[in-house]
């Protein structure tokens, strides 16, 4: 008991320390979610903490349940109104644009390091998609806003190219595992996986909507809870039904958050806080996985193809998917530069581990390796990068991507003050019997000179002031009619 008591202490000290330096690492362009892969790394085998971990099952497993969150928080994080006005470009930077980053890595893995074509195509494939979360704590912690229509297109490609590359890179594990599997088949396989999860997505999006608004729960802290259930409820039903089970969370989590539901601020700073608890699980997990002593065997041959692809596939591929689009040159250079490798791309290596394929262990420590250069150089530069292309938007001081992520504006509607005075039919009435229409929320009740938080079986009071939300008043004066209610704006 002692020595895991020490294990907790010893581990929660390295996780507060790379929290407490967060702010000073993200100032200087560094993610601090690299500082916690060094931290798994200090606290493995390798390292001081002498924790031996090479369960790469286990790791996958936990990286997968990382990333299923991470992206219904960035579905619900997304906002359409921003989103469909770069929908076409961003959807095939997520697509097509990772299918060309996958082939051209897999050639110059295939021509520099001397992989098989697959083996090449497989390293390819994991780090072909990029990370929005590094970029966005970089620009969001030096205050900088990229200029129109920039930060939704390089937030909507990040946060939805995930399925693209575990996609391919399962197809080529499949073809690895099973050489007799037909090109037919993996194309197939490819188009129905991805209109399964699509639909799916949709639909349980919707879904999930309506059981959030209707279900009546004593405690409001319940409601993140029953939200988290629901996508991953959502995220392993579009798996069984052999669909694409990230790109049907990352949709349902976009449908959701579109969409009016009960505390729905509070949904999103619960999600925002969990994404980021994942972020930190997948990348201290993935620390522990890698053993530092063998990554100078493959330094030399994952630098070459971390150059490259920062300095001639990347912008090759982003080149090639723009070209119908009108994107000038530096904001495509600066997209191009933007595409941090992160989480996903280590956890889809360590699916190569678990096979047990051929040069597993070189293609994860390379992919390891590709990771970190790619976040430490590219994110250090990434704000000299966007000033030196003259694309950010110096006069507009509003935070990068706050469309993504401010829902002040549209949550609910305005917020009103519903008195309950004597005479009303209300009094002695629970909230539930007040049958009020979907559109009006009762927030907050004020009785005396305390409040009460409401629940459905809440009785309402005479001289109660419902603190209530709503899209319009015509729905307010109808109360105001059919229970006695005088309401007022709460703003003065």
């Amino acid at each position: 008991m002692d020595n895991i008591n020490a294990l907790i202490l010893f581990v929660s000290l390295i996780l507060l320390f790379c929290i407490a330096f967060s702010r000073f690492l993200t100032k200087a362009g560094i993610p601090v979610l690299v500082f916690f892969i060094l931290a798994g790394m200090i606290m493995g085998s390798d390292g001081i903490g002498g924790i031996y971990f090479d369960n790469a099952a286990v790791a996958s497993t936990i990286g997968n349940f990382a990333i299923c969150y991470i992206l219904f928080a960035g579905g619900m994080a997304t906002s359409w109104k921003s989103a469909k006005e770069v929908l076409v470009p961003g959807v095939l930077l997520s697509t097509v644009g990772v299918i060309i980053t996958a082939v051209l890595v897999g050639v110059a893995a295939y021509l520099l390091v001397g992989l098989t074509w697959l083996q090449g195509l497989l390293l390819g494939a994991v780090v072909s998609c990029t990370d929005a979360a590094s970029v966005f704590s970089i620009l969001r912690s030096n205050n900088l806003n990229l200029k129109a229509p920039l930060a939704p297109l390089i937030e909507l490609e990040s946060s939805s190219n995930d399925p693209t590359a575990y996609m391919l890179t399962i197809a080529i594990i499949g073809l690895m595992t099973a050489p007799d599997s037909s090109f037919f088949s993996f194309v197939t396989l490819f188009v129905m996986q991805f209109v399964i999860g699509g639909v799916l997505g949709l639909a349980f999006g919707f879904a999930g909507a309506w059981v959030m608004n209707r279900i009546k729960l004593n405690s409001d802290g319940l409601y993140p809870v029953v939200a988290a259930t629901l996508a991953a409820l959502i995220y392993s039903a579009v798996q069984v039904m052999q669909g694409n089970g990230f790109l049907g969370i990352y949709i349902a989590g976009m449908v959701m958050g579109n969409m009016k539901l009960v505390y729905k601020s509070s949904l999103v700073r619960f999600f925002d806080g969990f994404s980021w608890l994942m972020q930190i699980l997948v990348f201290v997990t993935l620390g522990l996985l890698v053993f530092p002593s063998q990554l100078p065997s493959v330094w030399l041959p994952a630098l070459t193809i971390s150059a490259m692809l920062m300095f001639i596939i990347r912008p090759a591929a982003v080149f090639l998917t723009l070209l119908p689009f009108k994107y000038t040159k530096k904001a495509q250079l600066l997209v191009s530069w933007v595409g941090l490798r992160g989480a996903s791309s280590i956890v889809f290596a360590s699916y190569a581990l678990t096979y047990a394929l051929p040069n597993g262990d070189v293609i994860f420590n390379m992919v390891f390796f590709i990771s970190l250069t790619s976040v430490i150089i590219q994110g250090s530069l990434l704000a000299p990068m966007a000033s030196l292309l003259d694309q950010l938007d110096h006069e507009d001081k509003t935070l990068v991507s706050r469309s993504f992520t401010d829902y002040e504006e549209e949550l609910q509607g305005g917020l009103y003050e519903l008195s309950v005075t004597k005479g009303s039919s209300a009094v002695g009435m629970a909230v539930e019997e007040l049958k009020f229409p979907e559109s009006v929320r009762i927030m907050l009740i004020r009785r005396g000179s305390g409040t009460v938080t409401p629940t459905g079986k809440t009785q309402v009071k005479e001289g109660d002031m419902l603190m209530v939300t709503a899209n319009n008043t015509d729905v307010l004066l109808a109360l105001k009619e059919r229970l006695g209610f005088a309401y007022g704006n709460t703003e003065r």
